[in-house]
């Protein structure tokens, strides 16, 4: 498995490149009879089988967005967004590449909303930053047209990387009519990244 480069590296290609919006590539051998993904715009929303709190099957929907380096191909910023583990509000949660520094967490900007929040595990694929999405940051995003995530690298600087919303507000109205996934496991996300190729 080949670890991702650092975000110094991010930052120089995110000034000269820019950066690429690319929708999941999900494995159709992967996908059988119970799972189904829809495309709105930027966001990609994906439902399988899953299980409700009581551990009754049911089909979970969850929608993601995942942000390439133009020249590498290589996730620098993954948005994966369901119902929280607890079955009530929803969860965001963001990833991010391998060589940010920890402490400092994130800052998540929409318009004039922004959220600091913390990483609580790093593991091979990335860091991991979830928090509680409510009904302000949603609504945010429904009616925004981009936003940003702000972290620090192990140098010390600052690295903004752009996100798009176009899509948000007909991918979550789809994923909220399909049933989101709402499970006791606060994994849920690793389900749809590991699904999606990129490891």
């Amino acid at each position: 498995m080949r670890r991702r480069s650092g975000l110094g590296l991010v930052a120089v290609v995110l000034i000269v490149a820019g950066v690429a919006i690319a929708v999941w590539n999900w494995r159709s051998s992967a996908e059988g009879p119970t799972a189904a993904t829809f495309g709105f715009q930027d966001w990609l929303v994906r439902c399988q089988a899953a299980k409700d709190k009581d551990g009754k099957d049911k089909v979970g929907c969850g929608m993601s967005q995942q942000i390439l380096d133009q020249q590498s191909r290589q996730p620098v910023l993954q948005l994966h967004l369901a119902r929280a583990p607890s079955g009530t509000g929803h969860q965001l949660v963001v990833v991010l590449p391998l060589g940010v520094t920890v402490p400092s967490g994130i800052l998540i900007q929409i318009g004039d909303l922004k959220r600091n929040v913390a990483f609580t595990q790093c593991l091979p694929g990335g860091c991991v930053a979830p928090f509680v999405a409510d009904t302000a940051l949603i609504d945010k995003m429904k009616a925004a047209q981009d936003g940003r995530v702000a972290v620090m690298d192990r140098l010390g600087k600052t690295v903004a990387i752009p996100f798009s919303l176009k899509g948000f507000g007909p991918a979550f109205e789809k994923m909220e009519s399909q049933g989101g996934i709402g499970t006791s496991d606060a994994t849920w996300w690793t389900r749809f990244w590991n699904s999606s190729g990129t490891k």
